[in-house]
């Protein structure tokens, strides 16, 4: 496990209790499975992420408990859980490897970069979107308006950046990413939406902010009517002051 990690974790859930919750169990499968990093670098955690899904219609089978991890209790939603802390795993290796990809790219090679640091600039980036569409959401939709009284609204995934309403009265989730956009983004868009629905079993759809998009994550994208990209920018005017 990668030391960036628990910070970042931190940052991606809603509390302290939650926090120790996905360590721990992120823990608990580097102890079975081995090293996090050594498995992410082989397939991305692909391999483990379908040894851990076990679906409803496992549970309505009985099906045995397809991981090497011992269950007590429901299989299904233990290795729900699990599969949902190795997915945060995946995800914080996708922005370090794209956060360190943009350093090396943009800082020449004799200065010395401090990577934690800048991913604090990065998440510093995220919140200066987020305040800036808290006062102007308009100009993402006509209609929008907020609907989490300016502050994120923790659901069992994480915390939405945004959550707003549409003119239809429909729920929009937010996300945003101040870097590419990898793959992970839209199967967190998708798990937010999916915590709403189970919240208000009202209609939701999601809007992914970012400047740039994997191919993944545009080919997943496609597939989801309820799902939109939005690519973002930067445009500056100058003005001389009075001599």
């Amino acid at each position: 496990m990668h030391p960036s990690y628990r910070d970042w974790l931190r940052r991606a859930v809603p509390s302290e209790a939650t926090w120790r919750t996905k360590l721990s169990e992120l823990k608990r499968v580097e102890a079975v499975y081995g090293d996090m990093d050594s498995l992410y670098d082989q397939d991305e955690l692909q391999s483990l992420l379908e040894e851990l899904a076990y679906s409803s219609e496992d549970q309505r089978r009985n099906r045995p408990n397809p991981s090497r991890l011992t269950i007590n209790g429901d299989v299904r939603n233990n290795l729900a859980s699990y599969k949902a802390a190795v997915q945060k795993y995946a995800r914080f290796r996708q922005d370090f490897e794209l956060e360190s990809a943009r350093i090396e790219v943009s800082t020449p090679a004799s200065d010395a970069v401090d990577l934690l640091a800048e991913g604090d600039r990065t998440f510093s980036m995220e919140r200066d979107l987020q305040a800036a569409l808290h006062k102007e959401i308009s100009q993402l939709e006509a209609g929008l308006v907020i609907a989490d009284g300016g502050a994120e609204k923790a659901v069992a995934s994480g915390r939405i950046d945004i959550l707003a309403k549409d003119s239809s009265g429909a729920w929009v989730v937010i996300e945003l990413k101040a870097v590419k956009a990898p793959r992970d983004a839209v199967a967190q868009l998708l798990a937010y939406m999916g915590d709403i629905l189970a919240e208000t079993n009202e209609s939701v759809r999601g809007i992914l902010i970012a400047p740039d998009f994997d191919a993944r994550a545009l080919s997943a994208a496609r597939v989801v009517p309820s799902v939109k990209l939005v690519s973002y920018g930067f445009r500056f005017s100058f003005s001389p002051l009075a001599a």
